[in-house]
């Protein structure tokens, strides 16, 4: 079998699988069952056809199963103790630690300890899985540009204790985005967090990751996506009613004669950012600041009780 593919199908298994035992009929006998739902509007999603496929045709196909309001929902399904242990040997060397332990639980065999992610290829086959199962990629307005649109990209997942295992695992095989929550969605069981990139370059490199190994219907998200946003022209810095390239600073000062000084960031390494500073604004604050300072030690040395020593000592720093 294709170790890539079945890269993906534990990458899948993971966003969307879950394993456990469930009791055959009046008895006290219970029996693994483990199962992959994935929600569809034309058919057998071709995600849940491409899990079986990637597992060697194990497990069977079912749907749709129908709530009013919802998507049609679609599964992936084995319900016996051979077809279950088969499935935890194809796809134990790239399982996380919750659905390891729900497959190790229906084997009655001792806790197995996941494997440590890198960036190798068949970790990227795993998260462009996980992406197929539980990522999106999509366009949103510009808050202040009518007629632009801003990529974003994001993994929701739920957990009762913790960030999700698999959110910390793509975050470093694609070494981009940030994690965020525990968020309280009405409605959701668990509380949620989320992968989450909004800067176009970052969701691009995360593509380009994934890419080899991921499903049409992610793909298509994300060609719209960049289509779209390679299409715009570069944004001017600011906007015009509110002063961008004006003349003047907020205070009046008349850049012409003040003379203009470029930003730069101190102590942290970073490259001097397209920004301005209005050096008679730069001048009048220093002065102030060193007015406040003398202010200070006269009502210091005058022996002034209105404020306790020790608050102007941090002051003088």
């Amino acid at each position: 079998m294709d170790s890539y593919e079945l890269a993906w199908a534990a990458g899948f298994f993971d966003g969307e699988g879950w394993a456990n035992t469930t009791l055959m009929g009046r008895g006290d006998k219970k029996r693994p069952q483990a199962r992959v739902n994935q929600a569809g509007t034309s058919g057998v999603p071709a995600a849940l056809t491409r899990f079986q496929k990637a597992v060697g045709g194990l497990g069977r196909l079912g749907g749709p199963y129908r709530h009013e309001g919802r998507e049609d929902l679609y599964s992936w399904t084995v319900s016996s103790k051979v077809d279950v242990q088969r499935l935890f040997e194809l796809l134990r060397p790239w399982l996380c630690q919750p659905k390891l332990d729900q497959l190790t639980a229906t084997q009655s065999i001792p806790r197995l300890a996941a494997g440590a992610v890198d960036r190798r290829d068949e970790w990227r086959a795993w998260a462009a899985g996980l992406y197929d199962g539980e990522g999106s990629t999509y366009l949103l307005e510009h808050r202040s540009h009518a007629g632009y649109s801003i990529a974003e990209a994001r993994i929701t997942q739920g957990s009762k204790s913790d960030v999700p295992e698999v959110l910390t695992r793509f975050r470093a095989i694609v070494a981009t985005g940030s994690i965020y929550g525990p968020y309280f969605q009405e409605g959701a069981r668990l509380p949620i967090y989320r992968w989450h990139c909004s800067i176009f370059a970052d969701i691009d490199r995360m593509l380009s990751v994934i890419w080899p190994w991921l499903g049409d219907v992610k793909r298509s998200q994300g060609s719209v996506v960049r289509a779209v946003v390679n299409a715009q022209l570069p944004l001017p810095r600011g906007r015009p009613e509110w002063g961008n390239r004006k003349t003047h600073c907020v205070h009046g000062h008349e850049y012409a004669t003040a003379r203009i000084r470029p930003f730069v960031a101190r102590g942290d390494g970073k490259l001097p950012r397209d920004s301005e500073q209005c050096l008679q604004c730069a001048r009048e604050q220093a002065r102030e600041r060193r007015a406040q300072r003398k202010r200070i030690r006269d009502d210091i040395n005058g022996g002034s009780v209105s404020e306790p020593a020790v608050n102007y000592y941090y002051l003088l720093k």
